[in-house]
């Protein structure tokens, strides 16, 4: 029963590792503008999550013993994000600069996987209905973008 157990542990901390993994590497932007084809993929992958995590073990112990992994390892990592500031970048990201100036900057967007018609889009749901009109923009942890304008320098934030 102990090294079942201990599977279970082992089993939900790689997986928690590959979902972090998964997330980091798909980006900001897709992670934050989820399509129903996305929302079915995850609510799939959750559920070949759940039988790799738990394998042949459905008992309520197995599925305890799993979400608590899953929350003890979300905790540490949050604890190393704060403790210290050189793991917040890995673990969490940063804001990346796509306008400085009120110069597009080219590799930014190639390095986000953004094209301008979608800095055109998120630039206009905040009132902007030309680039020109941008001194910097940013797109967030979270994928949300922020503009601040030439004339304002007042800061709008989108999810």
């Amino acid at each position: 029963m102990g090294v079942a157990l201990m599977a279970i542990v082992l089993h939900s901390a790689l997986v928690f590792f590959l979902v972090w993994i998964v997330v980091r590497v798909v980006g900001k932007r897709e992670m934050s503008q989820l399509s129903a084809f996305d929302f079915v993929i995850l609510v799939v992958m959750g559920d070949l999550v759940a039988e790799t995590v738990v394998g042949e073990d459905t008992s309520i112990t197995g599925a305890v013993i799993s979400v608590a992994t899953f929350a003890l390892l979300t905790v540490f990592l949050s604890w190393l994000s704060f403790r210290f500031s050189s793991a917040r970048r890995l673990l969490e990201g940063r804001a990346t600069l796509l306008i400085k100036d009120g110069e597009l900057l080219e590799e930014a967007m190639t390095i986000e996987r953004l094209d301008i018609t979608d800095l055109h889009e998120a630039a206009r749901k905040q009132g902007f209905s030309d680039l020109d009109d941008v001194a910097w923009a940013v797109i967030e942890q979270d994928g949300s973008f922020s503009f601040f304008g030439k004339d304002k320098n007042e800061a709008t934030e989108s999810n």
